[in-house]
């Protein structure tokens, strides 16, 4: 006797719907080849809008600008771009820098944040500020399917270049590790002179300055100096910079008895600004890589180390202490002798430990590491004390906006 088999195609409409969206894009080509049912499917917007909504986060196409349907989206700026959601190492040599692309309204945008100090003096502001800096955007054009990558660097306030994202390094799932940007109105020159030209007299330059350093003073010749350069540095050299994927940014305690959590930290360098610092652990050793540098101590260098296996003690230990979360808090004073720019300096600490911290001249020559203390506060707040000739303090807070960096940094693409 003859059996009648059912076949999928048999389906009812919306659960072959609600099957396809669990289905990778990569293959939709394919199961478009095989019926009619399965090609109307693969073209139906309804499916393509709940890869925008699960991979992206997009609810509405509205404020897209020459985009018409979640699947052109898809295929026009997700798919080829989406790759680049995450946070970023800015790669300028000595400078360096932190940017996070993000998808925000109606282009995949990049923003570096630039760390200045906070000289406000109530109780409930920040140590710093973080200027959201925007350096480029992802964008559909009006008139054509083409997509523009626009250039919006403060390197060029004013003039609006056109690029394209170069992929330089990807993983075996596909993210994109490293990538530079390459101007495609001008060559690298001319649009590096015509932003050269603009600044010195210029309102940008100012603006510029002021976001760098807001309450500058003109008698302060190092601090101008040193602006200067970094400017001038990015000016020429934007094009020649690559963006290094940050990877790993995990916000665990560095110890089970100690709360600080390893992440992105910001601490002043005197007249060199403030600094970034990625905070995590090696093996026993607890690091402090730059992210922004300077041109003493680069970005991408250790700027301070601290040996976990080797707690300290202090004479304070032994005095009075205070309990806070079932652990014990120590009296902490910093010795007079030590130079320090650093607002808000806590009161008690939770331990501390040896240390090491990098120092260097111009250029990095000589560079080398002299004996430290790493003293832990709380769960967002470490101070390094570089010991020796220096006799410096740096007090370190975690940035602000940490968990919503981590957040962006999860992100990422989604077969």
């Amino acid at each position: 006797m003859e059996t009648l088999g059912a076949s999928i195609e048999d389906l009812p409409l919306e659960l072959l719907l609600h099957i396809f969206q669990f289905v990778p894009i990569e293959d939709y080509l394919s199961l478009s080849l095989v019926c009619k049912i399965f090609n109307h499917i693969t073209q139906s917007d309804w499916i393509w809008q709940q890869h925008c909504r699960k991979q992206y986060d997009i609810q509405d196409i509205n404020c897209w600008t020459g985009i018409n349907s979640y699947k052109e989206l898809y295929r026009k700026i997700l798919r080829p771009y989406g790759p680049l959601l995450g946070l970023w190492y800015r790669s300028v040599n000595p400078y360096g820098g932190l940017a996070c692309i993000k998808i925000e309204k109606d282009a995949i945008v990049c923003y570096e944040y630039v760390l200045r100090r906070n000289e406000r003096t109530f109780d409930d502001c920040s140590e710093f500020d973080v200027v959201h800096r925007c350096l480029f955007k992802i964008m559909a054009c009006d008139d054509d399917d083409a997509v523009l990558v626009k250039i919006l660097s403060y390197s060029f306030r004013g003039y609006d270049s056109n690029g394209n994202v170069i992929f330089l390094r990807k993983d075996e799932n596909r993210t994109v590790m490293e990538f530079q940007l390459k101007c495609v109105d001008r060559d690298d020159l001319e649009l590096s002179m015509v932003a050269f030209n603009q600044f010195p007299n210029g309102d940008t330059y100012r603006q510029w300055f002021l976001e760098e350093n807001p309450n500058f003073d003109d008698e302060d010749i190092v601090t101008r100096t040193l602006l200067e350069k970094k400017l001038y540095t990015n000016l020429f050299t934007w094009q020649l910079t690559s963006y290094i994927r940050l990877t790993d940014l995990s916000r665990h305690c560095i110890t089970e008895n100690m709360p600080l959590r390893c992440g992105i930290y910001s601490g002043s360098y005197g007249a060199h600004g403030v600094e970034t610092l990625r905070v995590y652990i090696e093996n026993d050793t607890l690091i402090g890589r730059k992210l922004s540098g300077d041109p003493n101590v680069p970005a991408g260098t250790i700027s301070v180390r601290a040996f976990l296996d080797r707690p300290t003690m202090d004479e304070s230990m032994s005095q009075s202490y205070i309990v806070k979360d079932n652990r014990k808090l120590y009296p902490f004073a910093l010795p007079e002798d030590y130079n320090h720019r650093s607002r808000g300096i806590p009161t008690h600490y939770y331990g501390e430990f040896d240390g090491e911290g990098q120092i260097a001249y111009h250029g990095y020559r000589d560079a080398k590491f002299i004996s430290g203390r790493f003293v832990v506060f709380d769960e967002d707040t470490f101070g390094f004390l570089w010991m020796e000739r220096l006799k410096s303090f740096i007090l370190f807070r975690a940035l602000k906006d940490q968990d919503l960096f981590l957040r962006h940094a999860a992100i990422s693409w989604k077969k």
